[in-house]
């Protein structure tokens, strides 16, 4: 939601935030199906002192064993990448520039504090995520709104940007190669997917866990989700870049700078440094923490409970290192397996199609 978007305004200009808005129709779409695919398909289990718990998500509704197994192999390494490295690198990076503290100082805290609750399982990690979440998010809208209406004299032109160079097919100087209509498509969809976590079916592992009183209506929870991420939380942060009109570097990597340098336009330097590295660092924290629970699932889907300790421990020890890693090359790798696992995931909903408005009514 922050690094992304400055990301794909980088690589595919300012037309991506319009594709963004496209891939999150039909995003809400398709992660409803696969929330109320989930939840029908989900397992349940009684463990004393906590009563019924559920288990489900993609691995359970593919119906091909194999097929099923290697989805769960692929949100293994997703949860180490996508979720993990790319989280922590992005998050350390955000704390060096403004307090000079050291990227492996920052990974180590977060693997301390995250095995920490991890070893309280998932409803520790439910309950924290819980309660922090929303605030955050209220927040970090908050900030942005504040900037776009103090900009707002640029809103009109910085929309009609967006539109314009959707369709351009090449009106943007990126490299001397021009950001084209299908960079801005690319990086745009991509960008927005990976946001929304439409389509690759790890957020349904989640969604498998709630007690709710329908498949419709935790799948409604998952078109919310697209929602705010999307269209209001990418959308907030793509226009705090445009209507700042701070330069874009074109074709680099600029992590956080460029939302940091959109935010100094409108708050002092020190304020906006702070809350911009307390946001990261947070929103990174609980996207560890939920992937981490997605890894926990598909390992136990996998072995059975007794490979959960190892991997919790291996998942612990990878944030430490990811500050080590290039971006741009965390960010190629998440791309991949986004796409791979979306693969056994949309086949499997394809095949569930003709039931998906009978278990939407159940």
């Amino acid at each position: 939601n922050i690094v992304g978007v400055a990301s794909a305004l980088v690589e595919g200009g300012k037309g991506a935030l319009f594709w963004m808005w496209i891939s999150a129709l039909f995003a809400a779409v398709v992660k409803f199906a696969e929330i109320v695919a989930a939840v029908r398909t989900r397992r349940s289990e009684f463990l004393p002192g906590t009563g019924t718990v559920y288990h489900g998500g993609a691995m359970y509704y593919i119906k091909n064993k194999i097929a099923a197994s290697g989805f769960a192999v692929l949100v293994i390494f997703g949860s180490f990448f996508i979720g993990n490295i790319l989280q922590v690198k992005a998050a350390s990076e955000a704390v060096g520039n403004v307090f000079g503290v050291p990227e492996i100082y920052t990974s180590s805290l977060i693997a301390f504090i995250c095995g920490i609750i991890l070893v309280g399982g998932g409803k520790r990690i439910s309950g924290f995520t819980a309660a922090l979440i929303p605030l955050l998010a209220l927040c970090y809208i908050g900030a942005s709104l504040y900037i776009i209406i103090s900009e707002a004299a640029a809103l009109p032109s910085a929309l009609a940007a967006v539109l314009r160079d959707a369709f351009s097919p090449a009106s943007i100087g990126i490299g001397g190669t021009g950001c084209t209509m299908w960079g801005a498509m690319r990086y745009g969809i991509t960008r927005g997917l990976f946001s929304s976590e439409a389509g690759c079916g790890s957020a349904p592992i989640a969604h498998a866990e709630a007690h709710c009183h329908s498949p419709a209506e935790q799948g409604c929870y998952g078109i919310f989700e697209v929602f705010a991420d999307t269209i209001v939380i990418c959308t907030a942060t793509a226009l705090t870049i445009l209507c700042s009109g701070v330069g874009i570097p074109w074709g680099s990597s600029p992590g956080a700078e460029l939302l940091l340098s959109a935010w100094e336009t409108c708050i002092p330097a020190a304020p906006a440094a702070c809350f911009m590295a307390l946001s990261l660092l947070l929103f990174a924290f609980t996207s560890v923490l939920g992937w981490a629970l997605y890894g926990t699932q598909c390992v136990r889907f996998l072995w059975g409970e007794k490979a959960a300790a190892p991997y919790r421990l291996c998942f612990s020890l990878a944030i430490t290192v990811g500050c080590l890693v290039s971006l741009r090359t965390v960010w190629a790798a998440a791309d991949l397996l986004n796409g791979l696992m979306a693969i056994p995931n949309f086949i499997a909903l394809f095949a569930l199609s003709g039931k998906a408005a009978k278990y939407a009514e159940m």
